[in-house]
Parts: C-alpha cells; structure tokens; sequence
C-alpha cells in the first residue's frame, strides 16, 4: 500500500508543503483539492499519473485482481510532465478544473491514442480515427487519459455483469465474489478502489447508475443530449447517454461542467440548453428544506436490507427538511424492458452498429456478420476469454434481422415513449414532487459466475426494472451511496428529476449526501 509518508518522501520538498493539510495520499481528494495541489505546486501532474498507475499496477491484473482496466496510455506520463513544464513556464495562468488531472474511459468511447475495443477481442486493435466528444472535451481541458476501462461486452451484459472477452470478469472491490454490476463495471470499479479520481462510462438501461450503485460511488444519467454520444459505440441511440462516475457528488458537478455541450455530430444535443447550466456554482449551498420528494414504492421487497438502507435514506432526507410523499407509478413503469427497451434495442443495434463500423479502418469487420463470424472463430480457437454464449447467441440473432422499420418499433418511438413522458410528468405534478427517490436496484451486487454466496438474496426477475423508467422518458436520474449491507456492498439510492433539470437533481443529491 502506497502510505502518505513513502508517497511525499520522493518528492522534492521544494514542490510539497508536506505539513499542511494536503498531507494525504490523492486518492482521498476530491477533483477541488487535487486543483489546489497542482496549482500551488504541492505536487505534480507527473506525480499524480504515477501514483494511479501504481495502484492500477498492484490490484488490477495482480493483487485484487479486479480487471476494472482493460488497457493503459503508455504516453500519460510523458503527457503529465509536458503538462508540468507547460505550467511551471507560465506560473500565474489560471488552469480548468481537470487540468494535469489523471482520468479513465469505458472501453466504447473512442480514443486515438489507444484501441476502443468494446470490451470485445474482435476490436482488439481498432484504433479510431479521432477522439469522441468527451474525450475531446478532456483533454482540451488538460486532463490526462489514463486507460480504458472493463465493461459487458459491446455495453450489454446478458447475465454476466461486467464480464468481456478481452477483459474478463471485473470484479467488485468491496467484496471480490461479487461483480461491479454493468455495463460500466470497470469504470466503477476503478473509481472505487481508487485507480482513478473519475471514469467515464455509457448508460443505456442503468449501465453508469447500477455500477455506481454497487461499488458506493455516485453515478449521473443525464437528460438525453446534456452530454453528446459520438464516438460511443451504440447500443441503442434512443437510450444511450455517455456519463461518469465519481467518488463525490461535487466531482460529479466538476467533470459534468467540463463534458456537457452541444455537439453537430449528436442531434440530440440541441435539445438541452447545456451551456446555461453550471453545476459546481452554488452546489455547496444546496439544501433538501423545503423540498418534496416522491418515494417510489414500486420496486421495494426484493432485499430486505436494501430495503432498510431505503428506508433509512428516507428518514435522512426528512431529517435534512424535506417533506416526503407516497408515490405509486403505474404498472406499465415496472414493466419497460419487454414493453420498450428490449424491442427498440433489438431493432436499432444492427444498424446503428454497422455504421460505427464503417468508420473503422480496413483492418475491422464492417457488418455484423463478420463480426459474429469472428467472435465464433475466436470461441472455436479459445484464445483468452470466451465470449458470454448468451451474448454471442444475440448478436448473432440481431444479424440475421432487421426491424428498424417494423409497426412495432415505430408504435413504440412514436407513441409508447412520448406518452411515458408526459405521463410521468402528470405524477410528479400531480403529487407536487421536486423528484422521485428509491433503490437504484432493488438488490446488492450479485455473485460473480462461477462463485457462490450462500447469504446472497435477490428476489426479483430483474434487479433494473427501476432503471428503465429515466431511460425510457430521458429523465435525468443519479445514484449515490446510501448504506452498506452485509458482505460490505454498498447500496445505493436514487434520485430522479425533470428533464432538462439535471442542474436540480445533481443538487438535491448533494444536499443528502452532503459532499
């Protein structure tokens, strides 16, 4: 374990004030303190990016073995001392929040300088062309790319949470029998074993909140289009949404002022006015008094301790001002995958997936076909990891079909989805509601495949039917930590808001959580 006393000894003492209040090692700062550090020169980029490739190094493929990494940008340390030199040429020149900042990304985010492989040993090598949106965003902010992280292959899990076949099994670092649920497995994994003050990662149908959830981390849904998709392998447009996952909700609120914006290449994000919103500016203000909040009593009695830890968030939020009110949603809001994201999903991936493909270089399958074709060849030759059978079995369902076109799936974007809104909209009106509050998933993280937990209890068919409810209107929604069960999992809560207000949700959140 790397100590505060072995982390400061090697450092010149010209750079440190090693008795001030910033003698902790970076893993126990949040992204403000970690600024102030930089800035008065109490350390140095170069520093920090060593500090997190040591851990990475010690409990990834090692140690723990958590496999939350699935690859390393072997320039970030030469990245880290440019950014040093640049800074110590101009010593009075203010820097963005996430400047020399070390970070992390979901393997489906496109980065040029190391392959975007979707967590699949078929894109092992694809190297894309430019850096998505958000990345972008980053490193023209100065922040610097640590790695890719672990995630469900291709972003979906199919029973196997977190699990790829170039990455592996990514395990929980709470309690390593336990997955860090998915998609975005690694990217919360990482963050929690602290491999990386945040990590950038992609929901769809609860892939950044129940990873969050899981691991005590904080994870924000935005409203679709607050945060641009290009350069993020698809699942399906009319859900995804790229995010992050943090320790804090106020380095939550520093990378989503970095990230958000509008982008020509995602229609999307014409939709929200992400320019007027700024989410660090009065946070630490924030406060539940006065607030009415809806508890969602539709997806309770699958865990009883989770259940007691919701409960015990709700006595929280009534102590901290806020008046609490019953919400019971219809039973169609139980009952999203079968009705709306499984068929929509099903009848976008192909398509929508092909044409990521084609900006690949020759080098990559370009249907997805051939990109089953050589999934089945890598399971044949059992090079590595195998895929998840299950996974295989659906893509290679989806690839002998198409149904962008059919009734079914028309009905469902041009009629299921719009009255979900303006129905959810009427309940929280009705009943007054600054947001909705209940369990992010309604059970602790399960057990890996291939191990056994004997006091492991979910009963329910699907531990994300409350997911779908801000991926099928849009709505913003955030996990944060509530309470730990036993076995050490974390359990979290959420909070769900209107769309377009993620500026409120983020707020309410930090005002229970009070960092």
């Amino acid at each position: 374990m790397l100590t505060t006393q072995n982390f400061f000894t090697g450092c010149a003492l010209s750079l440190f004030i090693c008795a001030s209040a910033f003698a902790q090692t970076p893993d126990t700062l949040n992204l403000r303190q970690l600024r102030q550090a930089l800035d008065e020169g109490q350390i140095t980029s170069e520093q920090l990016v060593k500090f997190y490739q040591d851990k990475i190094q010690r409990n990834n493929r090692q140690g723990d073995h958590l496999n939350a990494v699935i690859s390393l940008n072997e320039d970030a340390l030469e990245q880290a001392r440019n950014w040093d030199t640049q800074r110590a040429k101009e010593p009075g020149v203010k820097h963005g929040a996430l400047a020399g900042i070390p970070y992390l990304a979901k393997d489906n985010i496109d980065t040029q300088m190391i392959p975007t492989s979707g967590g699949s040993w078929v894109l092992r090598d694809s190297t894309p062309s430019r850096d998505a949106f958000v990345i972008e965003r980053l490193q023209s902010g100065g922040a610097i790319l640590l790695g890719k992280t672990n995630l469900s292959e291709l972003a979906a899990s199919y029973g196997w949470l977190g699990y790829s076949s170039l990455g592996g099994q990514t395990l929980n670092p709470h309690n390593l029998k336990h997955d860090a649920s998915g998609s975005s497995s690694g990217s919360a994994a990482a963050v929690a074993a602290g491999f990386a003050p945040f990590a950038l990662g992609s929901d769809t149908s609860g892939s950044i909140r129940a990873p969050a959830s899981v691991t005590g981390t904080v994870g924000l849904r935005p409203s679709l289009g607050l945060i641009s998709r290009s350069g993020v392998i698809p699942l399906s447009l009319t859900f995804d949404t790229a995010g992050v996952i943090t320790r804090t909700v106020l380095d939550q609120a520093i990378v989503l002022d970095v990230i958000k914006g509008s982008d020509k290449a995602d229609a999307a994000t014409a939709n929200v006015d992400s320019a007027a919103m700024n989410f660090v500016e009065g946070l630490e203000q924030s406060s539940l008094k006065g607030r009415t909040l809806g508890v969602v009593t539709n997806f309770i009695g699958a865990n009883a301790q989770v259940d007691a830890v919701f409960e015990a968030a709700q006595q929280r939020v009534a102590e901290k001002g806020a008046k609490l009110v019953r919400v019971v949603l219809p039973k169609r809001y139980e009952e999203l995958w079968a009705g709306v994201l499984g068929p929509v999903g099903d009848a976008e991936f192909s398509s929508q997936f092909e044409r990521y493909l084609s900006t690949l270089n020759a080098r990559q399958p370009k249907t997805l076909a051939e990109f089953v074709k050589l999934s089945e060849q890598h399971q044949q030759e059992q090079q590595g990891h195998l895929m998840n059978p299950k996974r295989l079995a659906a893509l290679k369902e989806l690839s002998e079909k198409s149904e962008t076109d059919s009734p079914l799936y028309i009905s469902i974007l041009s009629n299921t989805i719009p009255s979900l809104r303006t129905e959810l909209a009427a309940v929280m009106r009705q009943a007054g509601v600054d947001a909705l509050l209940f369990p992010t998933i309604n059970c602790p993280a399960s057990v890996v495949n291939g191990q056994s937990d004997p006091d492991y209890v979910c009963e329910t068919a699907d531990t994300y039917a409350s997911a779908y409810i801000a991926s099928a209107t849009g709505f913003p929604e955030i996990s944060v930590p509530a309470g730990i069960v036993k076995g050490n999992l974390p359990v979290g809560i959420s909070f769900l808001g209107w769309y377009g207000e993620d500026e409120d949700i983020v707020r309410i959140a930090y005002a229970f959580l009070g960092k």
